[in-house]
Order: structure tokens, then C-alpha cells, then sequence
């Protein structure tokens, strides 16, 4: 019988803190809804910087592949790293670059499409 109502309780805890969670949600977003009109010095200081930087690390991240392939290209004009060391490190430089021009283009898009919204 214990077991059962250590059950039940631990079923009602779970419920109030769930309830509890999503009526703290409910409140934040209202809070964050204003209808007055931030200057955009506030809005960018305010903004998260993660995708900006996420995207410059993914540019960094593009160029120093960049160069790794080209320094493994003039190491096997000079005979010392392999065909296939040089092959390998051009391979990850295509790749990285083939995937940032990706989401470079995906970017274009939405940018173009939320331009294209009428209000």
C-alpha cells in the first residue's frame, strides 16, 4: 500500500512542478511582448551574438582548412607529405568550403523571402 501512494505522490509532484513550468513559461513570454519600440542600439546590444559567432567561426574555420591544403600542396611539390596526406587535406578544404557556401546560399534565401513578406 506504501508503494502505491509513494506512487501517486511522486505523480502529483511531477504534475505541479509541470503546471508550475509551464505557467512561469506563459509569464516570461508575456513579459518579453512589449509594444513599444526599442531604438536599435538597445536591440543589437541586446541580440545573441551566437549565430555571428558561430558563423565567423565556421568562416575561420573554412580559411585555416584553406591554407592547411595549400601548405600540403607545396609539401608534396617538395616530396615531403604523401599523395594521399595532400589528397586528404584538399578533400576536407573542398568539402568545409562546399558547405559553408551551402549555408551561405540557405541564408540568401530566407533573407530574400523575409524581404519579400507583406505585412
Amino acid at each position: 500500500m506504501t508503494l502505491i501512494s509513494n506512487i501517486n505522490n511522486i505523480g502529483n509532484y511531477t504534475n505541479n512542478s509541470i503546471n508550475n513550468n509551464i505557467n512561469s513559461d506563459k509569464t516570461n513570454k508575456i513579459d518579453k511582448i512589449s509594444l513599444k519600440i526599442e531604438p536599435l542600439q538597445l536591440r543589437v546590444a541586446r541580440r545573441d551574438p551566437s549565430f555571428a559567432e558561430r558563423l565567423n567561426t565556421a568562416v575561420k574555420d573554412v580559411n585555416s582548412k584553406q591554407n592547411l591544403a595549400d601548405e600540403a600542396t607545396q609539401g608534396v611539390m617538395r616530396d615531403e607529405v604523401g599523395i594521399h596526406e595532400g589528397m586528404l587535406a584538399i578533400g576536407k578544404a573542398d568539402t568545409s568550403l562546399r558547405l559553408l557556401m551551402q549555408v551561405k546560399s540557405k541564408a540568401m534565401e530566407a533573407y530574400k523571402e523575409i524581404i519579400n513578406m507583406q505585412l
